[in-house]
């Protein structure tokens, strides 16, 4: 039913003055247990992914939020039912005209001045009273089929329940465009090497939104998001210089392993899904607790909350990435679908730095980065080397010159000995990222810092003083770094 009087005018005048508001809903969809109105989606989604009459509307609220609404766009809605949605506020008019530092301010002071309005209306229903404006009665409406009389509606505002959403349009169109870079390899690894549906691999969509580099505020990486000790149970490598959570193919092969596992373990694609990210010793616990394996009775459980709301709605959102992605065209025009990389891979037998590689193959630092988003700054700025080891990737356009990389590199380079440390006068080291164990190599004119080192030693072993290696180094202390590389006056 449409809100074209959703606030009543004591709600509309606190805040139209500042931001152009709009009622929106599609409909509450709480759950077919309940009676309520629910459209099935007649596209099946291929398999075991058909989205369950119990969860279309909660799907599309956030294919609204990943497809329709920008980040100058804010929903205000039901946290526990997040498809019921109480209004919008929509800032794109001001967005036009304001700077972006005071448009943020701008948008967190309406925002605050429209829930704060939201939770006096709600404070009558908390009391038992019956509606009296035209937002008390909507509420009341939306939520007839939740139990609990007047208590629901103090728990609106107890538990914080009313939460607001930006939407995410802008960046979920960037993520379509990243995507093609890997997707096909990826589809390929899953459905070739683990038998495992082409259609998991739209899980990065809502976990990273397919950001390569991606790192979260917990020290998750990667488009997957693998956590430092999964990874390396995955046996990943995680370190200062190389992170293969950030490797595409590395990292996707492991999330194929989990996916598959969990599987295995509990039974159904929607558990094993959310399991990625509530765990599987998690979900097997909350199913034993609502006493069914069904996630869609689980999730719209109008009585019990036996998931949080990111897991609550991790399979949702992987459902709604999933349709939006199938008919990505429709949704993201402006995207034109992009060429996937294509890749070569060459072993690195000996240490070699990124400056090396851009030599002898004629590729690009940028193109060997997307190549390579396994290797961490140090590398790309000539602190560390590629370790021996490494799979290097290289553009397939570049294959025959791709093996000169193997070609073991002079030490020491005239363009690293250039390089400065962030925050350093000191020449930038060059030394691999995983030194090798070997005797400490002295020239004529360089040497690399070992473990151990110092000017002292140093000067006793090239029989130059200290002071004449500090004046030639431009050093103001005797403070010296493993990989450093010196000059021997």
């Amino acid at each position: 039913m449409p809100l074209a009087k959703l606030f009543s005018s004591i709600i509309l005048v606190s805040l139209i003055i500042c931001a152009s508001v709009r009622a929106s809903y599609a409909g509450p969809g709480i759950g077919s247990n309940l009676g309520l109105r629910s459209q099935v989606d007649a596209k099946a989604q291929g398999g075991a992914f058909q989205v369950p009459a119990e969860l279309r509307a909660r799907v599309d609220f956030w294919k609204d939020i990943f497809a329709t609404y920008t980040s100058n766009q804010i929903v205000i809605h039901y946290r526990d039912f997040p498809q019921v949605r109480f209004g919008l506020l929509d800032f794109s008019n001001e967005a036009k005209t304001m700077n972006p530092v005071v448009l943020e301010r701008y948008k967190d002071r309406i925002e605050k001045e429209a829930l704060t309005t939201m939770r006096e209306q709600l404070t009558a229903l908390s009391k038992g009273e019956e509606p009296k404006t035209p937002f008390q009665q909507q509420v009341a409406d939306l939520l007839r089929d939740i139990p609990g009389g007047a208590i629901k509606y103090k728990r609106l505002i107890d538990d914080d329940l009313i939460r607001t959403q930006s939407g995410i349009r802008e960046r979920y169109a960037e993520a379509i465009r990243k995507s093609w870079r890997y997707l096909p390899v990826m589809e390929q690894i899953f459905v070739s090497d683990y038998g495992l549906p082409k259609e998991l691999t739209r899980l990065p969509f809502i976990e990273s939104s397919f950001d390569y580099t991606a790192y979260s505020s917990v020290g998750a990486a990667g488009i997957w998001q693998f956590m430092p000790r999964t990874a390396r149970a995955h046996k990943m490598q995680v370190g200062r210089y190389v992170d293969e959570r950030r490797d595409p193919i590395r990292a996707t092969r492991a999330a194929a392993e989990y996916l598959r596992a969990a599987y295995s373990s509990l039974g159904t694609w929607p558990l094993a899904i959310t399991s990625y990210n509530h765990g599987i010793s998690g979900v097997r616990s909350k199913v034993k607790r609502a006493g069914t394996n069904n996630l869609a009775a689980i999730i719209e459980d109008p009585r019990e909350r036996y998931f949080g709301f990111a897991s609550s709605n991790f399979y949702p959102e992987f459902l709604a990435a999933l349709e939006i992605f199938q008919d990505h065209q429709k949704y993201f025009p402006e995207i034109p679908i992009e060429q996937p990389l294509r890749l070569v891979s060459v072993p690195i037998r000996s240490s070699v730095s990124a400056n090396h590689v851009v030599r002898q193959t004629g590729v690009s630092i940028q193109a060997l980065k997307e190549a390579n988003y396994a290797l961490l700054d140090p590398i790309w700025r000539g602190a560390a080397r590629i370790p021996a080891g490494y799979v290097l990737r290289v553009p397939i356009e570049y294959q025959q010159h791709a093996e000169r990389v193997i070609t073991p590199e002079n030490v020491p380079m005239r363009a690293a000995s250039k390089t400065k440390s962030s925050g350093s006068k000191l020449p930038a080291p060059i030394e691999p990222a995983q030194a090798e164990e070997r005797e400490p190599r002295i020239s004529k004119q360089r040497y690399i810092v070992q473990p151990g080192d110092s000017l002292f030693t140093i000067s006793k072993r090239s029989g130059a003083s200290i002071k004449k290696i500090k004046q030639a180094n431009r050093l103001t202390s005797a403070k010296i770094m493993v990989g450093q590389i010196i000059i021997i006056p």
